[in-house]
């Protein structure tokens, strides 16, 4: 049995379960419903809908079985099995996810083996608690490698002295055949007894020196991977750059100076725009806000204030948002956009679905490049795991010469905030 949130990150996912049956209660074709028009998963419910009349239409009805995939499957909207009654008394609501379980143990009871499967977690614990299998959907997902964007590398003073020298040296002269094997913008210490220099691959193999004294809007690298990260900020080549790593480890601040250094002061971009999703602390919502769409922003978009007022002067900011070179914008709005000339960041992207993620990226238009900030121990979007969204878009991308990725590892905000992200850190593992 599949829910709603399955169809709605993935609108094939029907077609992807081999020659199991696959059975949809009618509950979830009212949620499509719902959400055909929303801004964000809006397509996505289209689709799974247009896959179903598609079906419909090539077999007539689908309160049957009806083929479906290339491995014997079949699938059927469920229009039965809704009595409550098969539900503990706590179970009995008006709930959706209520219909959901009712009509999936109305059929195990009848002898049938029935699986529940979706990437709502509440749901799956629901569905734990009245003695239902449930799984959760994982066809997009990927094996994680564990790829922070970093390697240490023991190498002769020989080697360091070079790259000082000559700012990019091929590996292959130094006996380093196997730095070409790691995906291009990895970065590199490299360590020669009590001296060392930092570089990273570029996409032909090469290797190249990272300096320590760049910067951007007066913002400098404090620790090896901050200065790879503004490396990578800088370099117009790269078009989608990747920052993790735990709370307060400077992500959100490279990002934006790195913008506003490529819009005030190299004039390579038009202006910055920041979209943040709007989900709430711990995933609930905060109901509706007053006010216009500016002010109904202002509580997601004072955070992206917070860090500029702590970079830079108020006069600075004052000017910055004058000038109209910033800009703070709910997700809701990016369908439908094309982002031209514009420097765009993607803040907590570790709350986004692939789907939505991948939405954003198909967004940027001519000379426009995106930064993706993420810390996938603060995800507030219940919907997402650690092996999906933005977790598996770095999988998929690394190792292309447009995508880089560097994990930030030490915090820079405060020894409190570093403290408390130790500790959830640990309660988590």
């Amino acid at each position: 049995m599949v829910d709603t949130s399955v169809l709605l990150s993935d609108p094939l996912a029907t077609t992807r379960f081999a020659e199991h049956e696959v059975v949809l209660p009618l509950v979830v074709i009212s949620e499509l419903e719902g959400k055909r028009h929303h801004p964000e998963l809006g397509w996505f419910a289209r689709e799974a809908l247009r896959l179903l009349d598609d079906l419909r239409l090539r077999h007539g009805r689908l309160d049957h079985p009806v083929p479906i995939g290339e491995h014997g499957g079949t699938l059927r909207v469920e229009l039965n099995h809704s009595d409550p009654e098969v539900l503990p008394a706590g179970f009995r609501t008006d709930s959706n996810d209520a219909r959901i379980l009712a009509c999936a143990l109305n059929l195990a009871a009848e002898g049938n083996t029935v699986t529940l499967v979706t990437k709502d977690m509440p749901l799956r614990v629901k569905a734990g608690a009245v003695g239902l299998a449930a799984e959760e959907y994982r066809a997009h997902d990927v094996t994680l490698s564990g790829y922070s964007g970093m390697s240490d590398l023991d190498v002769d003073q020989s080697v360091v002295d070079a790259l000082y020298r000559d700012s990019v040296i091929d590996p292959a002269l130094f006996d380093l055949a196997h730095v070409g094997e790691l995906p291009c913008h990895s970065g590199l210490r490299l360590l020669a007894g009590t001296s060392s220099a930092l570089g990273r691959v570029t996409p032909d193999k090469q290797l190249r020196l990272v300096r320590g004294d760049r910067e951007a809007f007066g913002l400098h690298g404090r620790s090896a991977e901050q200065r790879v990260a503004l490396d990578l900020l800088l370099d117009t080549e790269v078009g989608i750059v990747s920052l993790g790593g735990r709370a307060g480890t400077g992500k959100s601040a490279l990002a934006l100076c790195a913008g506003l250094e490529a819009v005030m002061e190299r004039r390579q971009h038009r202006k910055v725009v920041v979209f943040r999703p709007l989900y709430a602390v711990g995933g609930q919502e905060l109901g509706y806000l007053p006010g216009s769409e500016s002010e109904k922003m202002q509580p997601w978009a004072q955070a992206v204030f917070d860090t500029l007022g702590a970079l830079v002067s108020q006069d600075v900011v004052e000017e910055v948002m004058d000038r109209g070179m910033l800009e703070v914008m709910p997700l809701t709005h990016i369908r439908g956009r094309s982002l031209h000339d514009s420097f765009v960041i993607v803040d907590e992207a570790q709350s986004l679905e692939r789907n939505v993620l991948l939405t954003v990226l198909s967004r940027l238009g001519a000379n426009s490049r995106v930064v993706l900030t993420h810390d996938v121990a603060q995800r507030d979007n219940l919907r997402v795991g650690r092996h999906d969204g933005v977790a598996a878009v770095i999988e998929k991308l690394k190792g292309h010469p447009l995508f880089a990725h560097v994990t930030l590892t030490r915090s820079e905000r405060s020894p409190i905030a570093a403290l408390v992200t130790e500790m959830l850190e640990d309660y988590a593992s």
